[in-house]
């Protein structure tokens, strides 16, 4: 039976994970922000603790699958706060990034934050992994995108439609952080319109802005 991922967002402590938007600037730099569109760490199957709020460095090396071939790096620094935002700025960028491109809001990571982005409606289960289909409430460039859910309630793969043509599909891994699952590792396949472009980025440098509370004592 199919059932909507609000339900799941209702859990206590319904955990993280992503959005970004993939402009249409013709420039590579326009799909870093379709690179990273869906890391979503909550689970379909099962509730995941909600981490406090963290920051973390992220590094994204590129390459264009074509003419001239080029590859190029860049470096930001995200924020994450629970039920809020979840979002990176990056601050090492190529000379031909727009400067409007240095912003890249992931709330595709938080399911907490989809109802006010996306309609979302599970679409089936195998082999413990959960598939999700999202549309956009506010984002007027994305078609749809379909996200797998792993059995530990993180986001594995994603395919993500544009109304300009382009294709992205996303594997993420995630590892764990003083007690939380955290995006790891992100590869992704862009196909835009005469600019196909591969990516990989890491999530590093994890640290909670907020002290954890100690365990109480029996």
């Amino acid at each position: 039976m199919r059932r909507s991922w609000q339900r799941v967002c209702k859990l206590p402590h319904a955990g993280t994970y992503l959005t970004m938007r993939l402009s249409r600037c013709a420039v590579a730099g326009g799909a870093v922000a379709g690179i990273l569109v869906i890391c979503a760490p909550l689970g379909a199957s099962e509730a995941v603790a909600t981490a406090p709020p963290y920051t973390f460095h992220m590094d994204v090396a590129m390459a264009m699958r074509h003419f001239p071939w080029l590859h190029f790096k860049m470096r930001g620094t995200g924020s994450y706060e629970p039920g809020v935002s979840y979002a990176v700025h990056f601050t090492s960028v190529p000379w031909f990034i727009p400067k409007d491109h240095n912003d890249i809001d992931l709330t595709m990571l938080d399911p907490t934050l989809w109802p006010k982005h996306y309609t979302f409606q599970e679409m089936g289960q195998v082999n413990g992994e959960t598939s999700f289909d999202l549309h956009p409430i506010d984002d007027a460039s994305l078609e749809d995108a379909r996200v797998i859910v792993g059995s530990r309630g993180r986001a594995r793969h994603a395919v993500m439609n544009y109304k300009d043509g382009t294709h992205i599909t996303m594997d993420v891994s995630v590892s764990e952080f003083d007690g939380f699952l955290l995006p790891a590792t992100l590869t992704a396949d862009i196909d835009r319109p005469n600019m196909p472009l591969s990516a990989n980025a890491a999530f590093n440098d994890y640290e909670f802005t907020v002290a954890r509370q100690a365990p109480a004592k029996p």
